[in-house]
């Protein structure tokens, strides 16, 4: 299976090459230059397998982007898409979620989330919307560059997961494994999934 990663350089994206690179069936392709360039991404896209991303939010535009151009190439060639995206549209045990606060009124102190929050959702509905083949990451709500606390779980669903701590919490790492788990045995084709560590 050949897979071309973009966001390779990110601290996830570090974390899921290690997940595959000792997968002597997987070929990784890290995507350089501009992501949100057509015929840059079409170009190195060609002769793979999966287009995976785990990109960072700069803006929703650029984010957006993005996606439209990897729904485009991945629909041309019947390649399937995994996208690392966001938890903002996920419905909390609180029956909130944070895509549903006006733009303007985001709060101040979370400004540095709102490309990845309203950005990532963007590309879930375009993902709905598409006629490609493609499997979504909502990671849980507090997901965190830390060592894990316990084992993973994930599950289709639109809502956060939380433990028997009441903790919504993933750490990268059991982010990486569950993109591994679902670029090499997908479970969750056109359907957003979401993850929470068991402690």
């Amino acid at each position: 299976m050949k897979i071309l990663l973009l966001g390779a350089q990110g601290k996830l994206g570090q974390k899921l090459i290690n997940e595959l690179i000792n997968n002597n069936n997987i070929i990784i392709t890290e995507l350089t230059g501009n992501a949100s360039e057509l015929n840059n991404l079409k170009t190195q896209a060609v002769g793979q397998d999966v287009l995976v991303s785990t990109v960072g939010a700069h803006s929703i535009e650029e984010l957006v982007l993005i996606a439209k151009n990897m729904i485009t190439i991945a629909s041309e060639n019947q390649q399937r898409i995994v996208w690392s995206g966001g938890a903002g549209s996920l419905w909390t045990n609180e029956h909130t979620r944070l895509i549903d606060i006006p733009m303007k009124d985001f709060p101040a102190e979370l400004a540095a989330w709102k490309p990845a929050v309203y950005g990532h959702y963007e590309v879930l509905k375009l993902l709905q919307s598409s006629n490609v083949v493609w499997s979504y990451l909502s990671p849980a709500l507090n997901f965190e560059d830390n060592p894990p606390r316990g084992l993973y779980q994930t599950i289709s669903s639109d809502n956060a997961l939380y433990n028997a701590s009441g903790d919504s919490f993933a750490s990268y790492i059991s982010g990486a494994k569950a993109l591994a788990s679902e670029i090499i045995k997908p479970q969750y084709l056109q359907h957003r999934f979401t993850i929470v560590e068991n402690y």
